[in-house]
C-alpha cells in the first residue's frame, strides 16, 4: 500500500478531520489543503481548514477559500488531524496547539527540513510541489477529482514551480498537470488570477521594494526590505509583497535573494536561491526551514541586526556551495 493510498484509507473512517495550513500560507499549501478538503466534503465527511495567518487576497478565487478558518471554536473536536506542508507541527503557528489531544496525526510535506513526526508520514522532498502527493490521496478517495478540486491543485503547481520552470519540476508534475488540465483545470485562468490580478497598492509597494535593493559587492546577494511605513504609503498589506523576493532573484548573477518583512511578532524572512546554493541551510540556521530553493524563518531583534545575521549565514552558504 502506498502512502496516499494509507492516508485515504485512514482518513475514511474518521468523523471530523483538521486540515492545518502553515503560517503565510502559499498556493500549494492552500490549493493542497482545500483540494483535500473539497474531497472530503464530497464524500459527506466533515472537514475544517485552519489558517492561523488567513488567506491572502490572491488565493481568493480558489474554490472553498471562504471556508477556510483563521480561528476555531473552543468546543470543536476532531479525530484527524492533518499538516500540510509544515516541516514541524508549530510551522501551523497559533493553531498547532489545537492539535493536542487528536488520534491521529497526518504529515505531509515535500520539505527538506521535516522532522518526521506523526502518525501517518507522507514526505518527498523530490516533489516539485505537495500537491504532487496530494493528487494520488485525492484520487485514491475520489478519482477523478471534480473541476474545482482540479482547479486548487493546478494553481498548487502553477504556483510552487514558478510556472513549471524550476529545476526540481518532472515528468511527474507534468502528468499530472495534464490530468488536471483533462478535468477542466484551466492554466490561463490560473496564472491571471494569480499574476494578472494585482491591485495598483501592489505595484507602489513593489516600486518602492525595489527602490531599497542592495546588492552585495560581488553581485551574488541581493535584498530589500518591506517595512511598516512603506505598508502605510503604498496602501498594500503585508501580504501584497508576495513575489517580491522572486523578483529579485531574476537579477544576473545573484544566487541568493532575501526579502525583510517588518512584522509584529518579528521580521519575516523569505530566501530563494539557486544553483548548489541552499535556502533551507541559511533557514534552519536561523530558526526557519524550507527548500533548497526557497525558504524562510522569523527573525527577532531590530531589522538592522536581523538582515546582518542573514547576510553572514548566506556568505556561509556561498562558501560551503562554492568548496563542494
Amino acid at each position: 500500500m502506498t502512502p496516499a493510498e494509507r492516508i485515504a484509507e485512514a482518513l475514511l473512517g474518521r468523523r471530523h478531520v483538521l486540515l492545518l495550513n502553515h503560517v503565510s500560507p502559499d498556493g500549494d499549501c492552500l490549493g493542497s489543503t482545500l483540494a483535500l478538503a473539497r474531497t472530503l466534503w464530497g464524500r459527506g465527511q466533515e472537514a475544517t481548514v485552519g489558517s492561523a495567518d488567513g488567506v491572502p487576497g490572491t488565493y481568493r478565487f480558489l474554490p472553498g477559500i471562504d471556508r477556510i478558518r483563521q480561528e476555531l471554536p473552543d468546543d470543536a473536536t476532531y479525530d484527524a488531524v492533518v499538516f500540510m506542508e509544515c516541516s514541524t507541527p508549530d510551522r501551523a503557528g497559533a493553531l498547532a496547539a489545537r492539535a493536542a489531544g487528536i488520534p491521529l496525526w497526518v504529515n505531509i510535506d515535500h520539505h527538506l527540513s521535516n522532522a518526521g513526526y506523526g502518525n501517518i508520514i507522507y514526505y518527498d522532498a523530490t516533489a516539485a510541489a505537495v500537491a504532487e502527493l496530494v493528487h494520488p490521496i485525492v484520487q485514491a478517495l475520489a478519482a477523478p477529482p471534480d473541476l474545482g478540486t482540479a482547479t486548487c491543485l493546478l494553481t498548487a503547481l502553477v504556483t510552487d514551480t514558478g510556472s513549471f520552470r524550476y529545476a526540481a519540476v518532472t515528468a511527474r508534475t507534468l502528468t499530472i498537470a495534464a490530468d488536471l488540465v483533462a478535468q477542466g483545470a484551466s492554466p490561463a485562468e490560473v496564472y491571471a488570477q494569480v499574476y494578472e490580478n494585482r491591485p495598483a497598492t501592489t505595484l507602489r509597494l513593489l516600486g518602492m521594494a525595489l527602490s531599497r535593493l542592495q546588492v552585495s559587492a560581488d553581485g551574488r546577494v541581493a535584498w530589500t526590505v518591506v517595512t511598516q511605513q512603506m505598508l502605510q504609503e503604498s496602501g498594500a498589506t503585508m501580504e501584497e509583497s508576495e513575489g517580491i523576493v522572486g523578483t529579485l532573484r531574476e537579477m544576473a548573477g545573484v544566487d541568493v535573494a532575501a526579502l525583510f518583512k517588518e512584522e509584529a511578532d518579528g521580521v519575516r524572512v523569505s530566501l530563494r536561491a539557486r544553483g548548489a546554493v541552499r535556502a533551507h541551510v541559511v533557514a534552519e540556521a536561523l530558526g526557519g526551514g524550507g527548500h533548497a530553493a526557497a525558504a524562510g524563518f522569523t527573525g527577532r531583534g531590530p531589522l538592522d541586526d536581523v538582515i546582518r545575521q542573514t547576510l553572514e549565514v548566506v556568505r556561509r552558504e556561498l562558501g560551503a556551495a562554492a568548496a563542494s
